[in-house]
């Protein structure tokens, strides 16, 4: 008798099912979930504000910051007082705000500042400046101080 004819066919054994799933797969799958989630919202989060109004201002006011001289004092203080004005017109209506000009507008700014800068003495350089003649030079520390002041109404 031939050996090969005792042999009977395999039957396969039935395929794993991949449902119903395991407590723990549902929870990998749960925290998967969980962190892609919040990687997306980051990245959106990310290219709003690179996108923004914000980010642009602030990038402004740095480079403001760093070109800060003797010689772009004057300047400077100008751009601010123009920067300023249109944060406060981002910030707040039109109305509120538009109509406001010299010690008026630093009342306005101290009224409505987060930080609570003195806007009435240290930012008079703001109302002063732009019309103070253009070989004036304007000690640096003080326009420091309101960079920094714009920045905090900025975040």
């Amino acid at each position: 008798m031939n050996p090969l004819e005792k042999l009977h066919d395999i039957e396969g054994i039935d395929a794993i099912s991949r449902w119903p799933l395991s407590f723990a797969s549902f929870v990998v799958i749960a925290i998967g979930v969980l962190i892609l989630s919040i990687a997306i919202y980051w990245a959106i989060s990310f290219f709003l504000f690179k996108r923004s109004w914000k980010n642009d201002t602030l990038k402004k006011l740095s480079i403001l910051e760093k070109n800060l001289c003797d010689e772009t004092s004057r300047e400077t203080v100008v751009l601010l007082s123009e920067y300023l004005r249109r944060i406060a017109l981002r910030r707040f209506s039109r109305k509120e705000c538009a109509g406001i000009s010299g010690r008026a507008w630093l009342k306005w700014l101290a009224m409505r500042d987060p930080k609570q800068f003195d806007w009435e003495k240290k930012g008079t350089l703001l109302i002063e400046v732009p019309y103070s003649p253009i070989s004036s030079v304007i000690p640096t520390p003080p326009i420091k101080d309101l960079i920094q002041a714009i920045r905090d109404w900025v975040r």
